[in-house]
């Protein structure tokens, strides 16, 4: 649950009313989909992709500082996320930090393909950082030069109770919907990567974050598969917003079965908030874009708004 520090001064009453509406749903609905942990041998685990964090490259209309409420209350909810798609601009990033407050860490990379970085945000009454944290880039090989990923894969040791554990989240490349054969090969390459590496040190790793995986009988399934991690069944379901699409997992293999997953699947944020229905479209139609990123005139129907809410919130679940 989140304990605001830093909230905004709100001046437009309608817009302050709203949030508290929608923060008390959205708490609501977390209770029932995150069940809440104050146990010590557990705790939450979470990835989330949230769109174009801070960046606005693709939408001219910046977050309202409403979006930044619910992100962060979404957060709360888990010991440990891994967030994909932080931007150059990290303005907004920070903002969600205050919001989570004092007992809140992070971790973030600098920027790599398509200027995105990766961070892990984590609170330290439950979470500890290890100490060591790297950016993956896979040693050179029988002559070969050494594998350099479109987004450079992060790895950081965290500790919650006893156990230990090397967590790696990845944002994998998308290319295009046809050709997943780089997908494939990224994924593949990470996975064997870390069989490899645990099998020498015996440690417990997890690899986690958006795996642009389009179903779990496609080849890019797969190759996470095969190099030896475990998802659990709970975890194969589509996590994009609007699609059918199995993009985010969670995969593990650790050693002598030191963890086990009691609980999983993906959390609708958007049954709560930014919601599909009449009453927020019509809130929120005055503060879409009437442009696009390419200064066409958007379309205030339904569909823009569906569109619009992806960078407020986020296309990932």
């Amino acid at each position: 649950m989140v304990q605001y520090s830093g909230l905004p001064k709100w001046k437009d009453t309608v817009a302050k009313d709203r949030a508290i509406d929608r923060l008390l749903a959205l708490r609501a609905g977390l209770s029932k989909h995150v069940t809440p942990n104050s146990k010590q041998d557990s705790f939450h685990l979470a990835t989330w992709n949230i769109r174009d964090f801070g960046g606005h490259r693709l939408n001219p209309s910046p977050r309202l500082p409403e979006s930044l409420l619910y992100i962060a209350e979404v957060i709360s909810a888990f010991d440990l996320v891994a967030v994909q798609e932080v931007n150059e601009n990290m303005a907004e990033f920070q903002s969600v930090m205050r919001l989570l407050g004092p007992r809140w860490d992070y971790l973030v990379t600098d920027q790599s393909g398509n200027m995105e970085r990766l961070a892990f945000v984590f609170d330290t009454r439950k979470i500890r950082f290890r100490h060591v944290a790297g950016e993956v880039v896979l040693p050179a090989t029988k002559g070969k030069a050494p594998i350099q990923f479109n987004r450079t894969p992060y790895l950081v040791a965290f500790q919650a109770g006893w156990f230990k554990f090397n967590l790696c989240t990845v944002h994998i490349y998308y290319g295009s919907a046809r050709d997943t054969a780089p997908r494939k090969r990224e994924i593949a390459d990470i996975a064997a990567f870390f069989t490899a590496r645990q099998k020498k040190d015996g440690e417990s790793y997890i690899l986690l974050g958006d795996f642009n995986i389009l179903n779990p009988d496609d080849p890019t399934m797969n190759a996470l598969l095969g190099g030896g991690f475990e998802v659990p069944a709970e975890l194969r379901k589509p996590t994009a917003l609007a699609s059918a699409n199995y993009y985010d997992q969670i995969a593990l293999r650790t050693q002598n079965k030191l963890v086990e997953i009691r609980s999983a699947g993906a959390f609708p944020w958007q049954d709560y908030v930014l919601r599909d229905d009449a009453a927020d479209y019509a809130a929120y139609q005055p503060l879409m874009p009437t442009e696009t990123s390419t200064g066409k005139a958007a379309k205030t129907d339904i569909a823009a708004y569906r569109k619009w809410r992806t960078w407020q919130m986020s296309d990932h679940l």
